[in-house]
């Protein structure tokens, strides 16, 4: 083992660029290292680098600054026969970067502390070198810039005035969520159930989203009794959720359309979406797996507009991970063709259907510019973390990702993961995810039980995380035909309100909404 302490002062005053900060590259081969064979080849800054075949190697890097701040960091390196995973882990908030050929890559930008900082680096794939690493300002090319209004135009009341809370929140309070996978133990009553009672019982407060899916809504097994019953009981918790003032968030696992499997795996299914577009790209509209697709969304829109029937809101993320091709509408990575189906599905939706009390999230990787389905189509953008147990980090590297892919125009939520990550890391690193939403504890999924019930109740017991317990019914908000100029004030939390002193109430956006005791 070989070990070298780096020291890395950079004066982050009152400067008037951010590109006016310096940067320092720091070799890998004078860090600090085990498991790891030094090589030389001219390619490499120095000459040498580390090469990494076994699956305990690491790097460490401890570096030291006088202010802190978020920085951009990259790796310089190589795949050796191809592209590698690469484990990064930055004050414990952990990422991935890939390697192929030799380059310079993003790591990706991570806050460091004032003071001393460990940059670690291990192999997700083993056999790739790593060359250096570069430590650099931040090149944030974007402020959020957000709509105040759904991207559907057509938006009921109800989804424009959750969507409002979530934009009002955003940057400064996280939603708290859970998915839900078994349904033995609904009732109609959204607390009462296994996966929500899971987090009560480890923190003593209610999240306030949670999630279902539409996982036996469609497919050959539609009609069977045991699946009707399982989406009629999440519609019925969403009513339950939304009427104690939650948000319902709904995900689909879309059994394969075709019905020549009951799956929605890539490997478990032959079906594409490419099996449905005529030669030039456009939908063949008279194939039988068209008709099918189209058959399916349309069962998903009807139980929307059950939900919109009864004045419920809710939050939708169709066709989720699809960049990373495990599930048949991500075949062969082909960005192309899901951006034509989530068209399809938004189109279909909204102008043909007449759902418009649905907020849409593209649920994206941190480098999935080709899968953009259009800033047109969705309200959110999401990521999928899953940390390891008890690894509470912001993941703000990839919060930041999603910022730049969407050039600050979206509102940023963790859709799904494993931990909680941290309030303290979210807060400081600038990080706040509009919600967070660990996946179910049922069905053995046991997620719950990777935070631990000290973090559980740190974070839901945070004034920066919203629980059930902070939310009014929405049914208590009702439209009012006008809203008088004056008697303006603002909230702890800086939003603006009008207040009507003698009916004790609270008037925002055109609502009155009853006050929270």
């Amino acid at each position: 083992m070989q070990k070298k302490l780096f020291y890395l002062t950079l004066t982050l005053g009152a400067m008037t660029s951010l590109n006016a900060w310096a940067d320092t590259k720091l070799e890998a081969e004078n860090a600090d290292y085990s498991d790891c064979t030094v090589v030389s080849d001219n390619k490499y800054s120095g000459g040498e680098a580390l090469k990494l075949t076994e699956t305990t190697a690491k790097i460490t890097f401890d570096v030291t600054i006088d202010k802190k701040g978020k920085y951009s960091l990259f790796a310089a390196g190589d795949g050796i026969g191809g592209s590698k995973i690469v484990n990064c882990s930055v004050n414990g908030s952990t990422g991935q970067f890939s390697l192929d050929t030799y380059a310079e890559v993003e790591m990706g930008t991570f806050f460091l502390s004032e003071g001393k900082n460990k940059i670690e680096i291990t192999p997700n794939w083993t056999w790739f070198d790593i060359d250096y690493i570069r430590i650099a300002s931040p090149q944030d090319e974007y402020t959020f810039d957000i709509a105040a209004v759904p991207v559907d135009e057509n938006a009921t009341d109800a989804a424009k005035n959750m969507y409002s809370f979530l934009l009002d929140n955003f940057g400064k309070k996280t939603i708290s969520g859970i998915m839900t996978g078994d349904m033995s133990s609904a009732n109609g009553d959204v607390t009462g159930h296994d996966d929500v009672k899971a987090v009560y019982e480890v923190s003593r407060k209610h999240p306030a989203l949670v999630g279902f899916d539409f996982l036996f809504a469609t497919g050959r097994t539609e009609n069977e009794g045991w699946c009707k019953d399982y989406t009629h009981k999440t519609i019925e918790l969403a009513k339950d959720l939304y009427s104690r003032g939650g948000f319902p968030a709904f995900t689909w696992h879309w059994h394969d359309p075709s019905r020549k499997t009951d799956d929605f795996y890539s490997d478990k299914s032959s079906v594409s979406i490419s099996q449905a577009l005529n030669s030039d790209g456009s939908w063949n509209t008279s194939s039988e797996l068209y008709e099918y697709i189209i058959h399916d969304i349309d069962l998903i829109a009807d139980y929307f507009l059950e939900l919109q029937e009864a004045g419920v809101a809710c939050i939708f993320r169709p066709l989720h991970e699809a960049s990373g091709g495990w599930f048949w509408w991500g075949r062969n990575k082909n960005a192309t063709d899901f951006v034509k189906l989530f068209q399809l599905v938004f189109d279909e939706m909204t102008q043909v259907k007449g759902v418009h009390n649905v907020l849409w999230v593209w649920n994206a990787g941190a480098d999935d510019t080709d899968w953009n389905p259009g800033a047109e189509y969705y309200d959110f953008v999401s990521a999928d973390i899953y940390n390891p147990a008890f690894d509470y980090s912001s993941n703000g590297s990839t919060f930041d990702k999603l910022k730049a892919l969407t050039q600050g125009k979206k509102i940023i939520a963790l859709s799904e993961n494993g931990p909680v990550p941290d309030i303290e890391k979210q807060a400081e690193e600038e990080a706040m995810w509009s919600w967070w939403m660990p996946w179910y504890q049922t069905w053995d999924g046991k997620f719950v039980d990777q935070t631990s019930p000290e973090q559980w109740r740190k974070c839901m017991n945070d004034d920066r995380i919203i629980t059930l317990e902070d939310m009014n019914s929405w049914n208590a908000v009702e439209t009012i035909s006008s809203v008088p100029s004056h008697n303006i004030i603002y909230d702890l939390n800086g939003h603006r309100l009008l207040k009507e002193p003698s009916k004790g109430l609270f008037i925002k956006n055109g609502k009155k909404i009853l006050k929270n005791n």
